[in-house]
């Protein structure tokens, strides 16, 4: 399709005069320029990795006709250039008439988000069978929102949860305040595992108080996995 397309970009270019209704559709004039404006709003795109990047262009109206032009046709943007939500592109033919013409664009960013696949109580742990990922609109997230289900895994809910319901770092503690934990420490090669108690919350790479249970004293150490503290000296 793209192929056809860049053919006909270059041996043809297109005009645009308003007409009454009574001329029929020139629906595949229309659409390449449709898709002229999305393959270049494609060309400007920069996304992250995991995102799945979807475009929306908004179609030009049929009561249009689109003529041919003898000049070159481009394309800019035109005033919001971030490309987070929506964009104008502007196609213009360079010619005697220099026309142009503005076609909005909707931009829609997918993130991986891991949710509830099924209600969820307060306290439950959570695993790889109460959890699942699903692919949500960026801007509609708030902050805290959590794409890998690995750094959920052997958490507990601070709060109740409903099927299909998005779970940030404030619904979850790796370690939760008040519960037994292991401190482990490194010295080269030697590893030494006591137990504690955390004194707060604390999800994956978090630093928190812990109190050592045999000595009394309080030390500050990195959340490592669930249940357990890893202190450096």
């Amino acid at each position: 399709m793209f192929k056809y397309f860049f053919s006909l970009l270059f041996l043809y270019s297109f005009s645009v005069v308003s007409h009454l209704p009574y001329a029929h559709a020139k629906t595949d004039k229309h659409q390449v320029l449709e898709e002229f404006a999305e393959s270049f709003i494609k060309s400007q795109l920069f996304s992250d990795e995991n995102e799945r990047v979807s475009i929306e262009v908004t179609k030009i109206d049929r009561r249009i006709t689109v003529s041919q032009c003898e000049g070159n046709m481009t394309a800019v943007l035109v005033g919001n250039k971030s490309l987070q939500r929506s964009a104008t592109v502007r196609i213009r033919c360079d010619n005697t008439d220099n026309w142009q013409i503005h076609i909005p664009v909707k931009i829609i960013r997918l993130v991986p988000v891991v949710v509830s696949n099924r209600p969820l109580s307060k306290g439950s742990l959570l695993t790889k069978n109460n959890t699942k990922i699903e692919y949500m609109n960026r801007v509609l997230l708030r902050s805290g929102y959590i794409s890998d289900l690995v750094f959920v895994n052997r958490a507990r809910l601070k709060r109740q949860l409903s099927s299909g319901q998005m779970i940030s770092t404030r619904d979850i503690c790796l370690v939760c305040k008040g519960e037994s934990v292991t401190i482990t420490s490194s010295v080269g090669n030697l590893t030494v595992k006591t137990a504690g108690v955390a004194l707060s919350n604390g999800v994956l790479g978090d630093k928190i108080n812990v109190r050592n249970t045999k000595s009394k004293r309080i030390v500050s150490g990195i959340v490592q996995a669930a249940g357990t503290i890893q202190i450096n000296y």
